[in-house]
């Protein structure tokens, strides 16, 4: 791809702080969290903390797999959504979305501990892709269609990436401050 129309080093400035702001906020959501508690299921029909954790994590990296390997080249294509914009309603948690089949938690992992690792591990990865990027991630499109925006760019695509683990930190947040939340 030609490099013409790289990201901008504003672009990757402001994509990087926000790549760690949502990491950061994940990661202090589930401090100090005990295995016991990461399994607390506030209702039947609402996820536990290691759920809300392992879907971070496999959301994570489906999104890094679509942005750095399933795509084709495709004309320039105008945003969708500026990174204030998604900042401001990607996380909206008055909006719910039913996650689709292939990111709903199934016990991928054994512990918090190690669906958290995961998702540090992948997040890594994706800062290290931005900082390296040569291409402009909106001539990319994506070989599958995201489930609730349909198809997009890898643009989209790292906009959905950075906002979603704000949205599950302020879930696990909800959950911590369940009633019958267990104390250790």
């Amino acid at each position: 791809m030609s490099t013409a129309t790289a990201m901008t080093d504003p672009e990757k400035t402001a994509f990087l702080a926000w790549l760690g702001e949502t990491h950061d906020a994940l990661l202090g959501s589930v401090a100090g969290v005990t295995e016991a508690q990461s399994r607390f299921k506030p209702a039947a029909d609402r996820w536990s903390i290691l759920e809300c954790a392992e879907h971070v994590a496999v959301v994570e990296q489906t999104l890094f797999h679509l942005i750095t390997e399933k795509f084709t080249p495709a004309p320039r294509t105008p945003e969708r959504w500026t990174i204030e914009q998604m900042k401001r309603g990607g996380a909206d948690r008055s909006r719910k979305f039913d996650a689709p089949d292939v990111a709903l938690p199934t016990g991928r992992f054994a512990s918090l501990a190690e669906a958290v690792e995961r998702f540090r591990s992948v997040r890594e990865q994706m800062i290290a892709c931005i900082q390296n990027c040569r291409d402009d991630l909106r001539c990319r499109s994506t070989l599958h269609p995201h489930p609730f925006v349909g198809q997009c760019t890898a643009y989209d695509c790292l906009l959905l990436l950075a906002v979603h683990p704000d949205r599950h930190a302020e879930q696990i947040r909800e959950v911590r401050n369940t009633p019958g939340f267990p104390k250790a």
